[in-house]
């Protein structure tokens, strides 16, 4: 299951059911092991690779719980912090 789709332009899929298609090289496309590969679901026509969205199995088909959707918003304020400090230790520092 999709629980947020990061993709930016894309159709947000996020609450879709997707099927695990497994680990792949990203440059070639081909099949590799867990550990060694980027994992890529399948989520109708779409792939979407393991980087560009959340996703956690879902073999009862629940979908998204009220639990998933307050973890998502508690890593959304985690990322978005990261990303500001990232931009601030990137900006040059005034002379003191």
């Amino acid at each position: 299951m999709i629980l947020a789709d990061n993709r930016e332009g894309e159709p947000d899929l996020t609450g879709a059911v997707a099927v695990f298609e497994g680990y792949f090289d990203l440059e070639t496309g081909d099949r590799r092991r867990a550990g060694f590969g980027v994992p890529r679901l399948r989520a109708g026509k779409e792939r979407i690779w393991g980087f560009e969205c959340w996703w956690r199995p879902d073999p009862t088909g629940a979908g998204l719980t009220p639990e998933d959707r307050e973890l998502l918003e508690v890593s959304k304020k985690l990322i978005r912090g990261l990303q500001r400090e990232a931009r601030r230790s990137t900006r040059p520092r005034a002379a003191t």
